[in-house]
């Protein structure tokens, strides 16, 4: 069933994010052409404006989109008929999350495609490739085989990250929804609240790590010292993807608990 939620959720939001999607790199070709030092006239001041417009709109769509998908499907009149269905709101936090995610990640591939393609020149995507194929290299004589490792913890963390952002609001909305009146304002006064929360808990403790890391790993020369500063680098991000993965698990349990025991669609 969770396959056929998220199937759906693509289908209701694909075709508004295609659509802007294919409408930037349209313009971003369009401004490669127009743009340059003897030609920034007024339809290439035109062009590059629509350009940023559309820029602007397709992340700012994203998260307008996030917040009304969760919100209007299950804590709207809409909730009456998606609660009805033999699906458990686990699942439906799920898929919202998870194309949620998939359309911020693409948002931000195809704003980088659209700027390469206004931004480079003829030849120089051959001496990028070159130039990060050398810097691959490099990495790899001095790290060796962990910078897989370093790497795969990187990309985990960023996506551990934005599902914390995203799984917050979620909880923040469903915590504003308990109340009758004013559920956007409280809405808001969760998110600040839990914030606030998971920042005064995320400092307390990585105090401890803090000290443990940086006054027994760095303190030798040259390429032990790279190495000892990698190891501190690949252990502080490891702590921060299981506190993180936590508070994902904490926002999504309030999220899940309060649609299967206190759902309030008044």
């Amino acid at each position: 069933m969770l396959s056929k939620l998220l199937k759906y959720e693509l289908k209701a939001t694909g075709r508004i994010f295609l659509l802007l999607f294919l409408a930037l790199l349209v313009f971003a070709g369009i401004n490669r052409f127009t743009l340059g030092p003897e030609k920034f006239d007024t339809p290439a001041m035109i062009s590059m404006i629509i350009y940023i417009i559309i820029m602007v709109g397709m992340f700012v769509m994203t998260f307008i989109m996030m917040i009304q998908r969760f919100k209007n499907n299950l804590l709207s009149d809409e909730g009456y008929l998606m609660h009805t269905l033999p699906v458990k709101p686990w699942k439906h936090i799920l898929s919202k999350l998870f194309v949620s995610m998939l359309w911020i990640i693409v948002s931000g591939f195809v704003a980088f495609i659209s700027i390469l393609i206004i931004a480079l020149k003829n030849g120089e995507l051959t001496r990028i490739t070159v130039e990060l194929a050398a810097f691959y290299h490099k990495a790899y004589e001095l790290l060796g085989a962990s910078i897989y490792l370093l790497s795969f913890e990187i990309i985990l963390g960023i996506l551990v990250s934005l599902a914390s952002g995203i799984l917050i609001i979620y909880a923040s909305i469903a915590i504003g929804h308990l109340v009758n009146q004013r559920k956007m304002l409280a809405s808001f006064g969760a998110f600040i609240v839990l914030s606030t929360l998971s920042q005064i808990l995320f400092s307390l403790l990585g105090m401890i790590p803090g000290d443990i890391f940086f006054t027994n790993n760095i303190h030798i020369s040259s390429v032990n010292e790279l190495i000892g500063l990698q190891s501190v680098i690949q252990l502080m991000i490891a702590y921060g993807i299981i506190f993180t993965g936590l508070l994902c698990a904490a926002y999504f349990a309030v999220t899940n608990y309060i649609l299967s025991k206190r759902l309030n669609l008044e």
